[in-house]
């Protein structure tokens, strides 16, 4: 018998995307910008009231007309979404019917929270794929380059999806390595020559002291370029932090923060003058609000809000993401045109209140990583007296002569007060923070 031809199936590894023709929108003027996120704006909210069953429900019980969007500001008259409306609702946010879904995402659950599934069409993919495209292009990726995804790609985890399809978009060579075993990883990064490194800055270094302890030399590996995700690099004056100047020294090698979230669906990427991560004007909407939910002042600290702009499947508006972080708009050495959000400075609801000021796990914790004299640490919360929270930074050291009050003294001079400070070994260090059930590092505990 002959064999049966079978027409090709039409559809491109990296489909295009309708927005990419806006790709070089961030250097045009502010008026230009202006105009086209506004009418992108508008599309967005009126297709998301057409259908998404969630927003035709909120915009009726809010009385909120999707056709008087013309901007940003008329958003102010619409309540926030949230986490926990995904959680109660998450069929009602469906806007496409459940044939055109091609990819299923669940967030990373990192605060405790039950994952949530965001659905994803063939549409949605191409948006991410120029997404991460366009911040890669914005580093120099290109052609020429083997990129390392050490960002799991397995367990329905949007991060390590979207950062390989956006290495193909800009004709990177990719390699798939996953969040493992850092030894691996390190064999993995020699046998390809790979010379940029995406992934979480504390398993970066682990990979670096896994090729030290082989007997190999990280510096010398040929690395031009990381791109960090999901832990901090920057203080609120934009200074590296000093676990990152570690892991630069360590791969002689620049680092460069990148943000988003699995609902965002957007990134947020530092140019090469890492001064704040970059919005994409045809991508998102940010708005960094209060407590009260008002807007906060150019330069405030406050919550960031997004709004990611042509999504199909799963549509929101007026995303909470729970990141506490502040707008700059100051121009950018770069020459882009467009506003950025600055290092994420904590969790809204990882808040601590503690001897007459405020500050979050991850100053803590940033205090105390890249020192020589700490092997890792977590911090606890528990309820204190008067209004006020009892914290407890549990530290594993380098060294059986460092006391506690080394360490408070450590914390003291970076963050201004020295929590309770508890030695615990590495087992119960390694036990605490590493659980099979998360994906990221447990690093806050909160038993308020």
């Amino acid at each position: 018998m002959g064999r049966t031809k079978i027409d090709k199936i039409q559809m491109p590894l990296i489909a295009d995307c309708p927005v990419q023709r806006f790709a070089d929108l961030e250097f045009r003027s502010a008026e230009e910008i202006a105009v086209v996120q506004n009418d992108l704006l508008a599309e967005h909210v009126r297709y998301a009231g057409r259908s998404s069953p969630f927003y035709r429900d909120l915009f009726e019980r809010s009385e909120f007309d999707p056709g008087s969007v013309k901007s940003a500001d008329d958003l102010a008259r619409l309540p926030c979404t949230d986490k926990s409306d995904l959680t109660a609702r998450a069929a009602d946010f469906l806007a496409v019917s459940p044939d055109e879904i091609v990819d299923v995402c669940l967030t990373s659950a990192t605060t405790g929270d039950s994952p949530s599934a965001l659905l994803q069409t063939r549409g949605d993919l191409a948006r991410l794929a120029y997404n991460e495209g366009a911040a890669f292009r914005m580093l120099g990726v290109g052609p020429g380059d083997t990129m390392v995804v050490a960002a799991a790609l397995d367990r329905c985890f949007m991060a390590g999806l979207a950062y390989y399809l956006g290495g193909l978009r800009v004709g990177a060579r990719m390699v798939r390595a996953g969040s493992g075993n850092p030894i691996q990883q390190w064999q993995i990064l020699k046998a390809t020559g790979a010379n940029v490194l995406v992934g979480v800055p504390s398993l970066m270094w682990k990979i670096g002291q896994a090729a030290r302890e082989s007997g190999g030399n990280p510096a010398a590996m040929g690395v031009r370029m990381m791109a960090a995700i999901g832990e901090p690099t920057r203080d609120a004056d934009l200074e590296l932090l000093p676990a990152a100047r570690r892991l630069e020294e360590m791969w002689n090698a620049p680092v460069h923060s990148t943000y988003a979230s699995t609902e965002i669906a957007t990134a947020f990427c530092e140019c090469p003058e890492r001064r704040g991560g970059h919005l994409r004007p045809e991508l998102a909407t940010l708005e960094i609000l209060d407590d009260a939910g008002g807007p906060v002042p150019s330069g405030g600290v406050g919550e960031a809000v997004v709004t990611p702009l042509g999504v199909q499947g799963m549509p929101l508006v007026r995303f909470r993401t729970g990141d506490i972080s502040f707008l700059i708009d100051e121009p950018c050495p770069c020459r882009r045109r467009t506003p950025r959000l600055g290092p994420i400075l904590g969790r809204k609801n990882q808040m601590l209140k503690y001897k007459g000021t405020t500050l979050f796990p991850s100053s803590i914790l940033a205090a105390l990583e890249g020192r020589d004299e700490v092997t890792g640490a977590y911090v606890e919360a528990r309820r204190g007296e008067g209004g006020t929270d009892r914290v407890i930074v549990k530290v594993n050291v380098s060294k059986a002569e460092i006391t506690t009050d080394d360490i408070a003294e450590l914390l003291r001079a970076h963050i201004r007060v020295a929590p309770e400070v508890v030695l615990v070994s590495d087992a119960e260090l390694q036990e605490r923070t590493s659980q099979l059930s998360k994906r990221k590092r447990a690093t806050f505990f909160d038993f308020r």
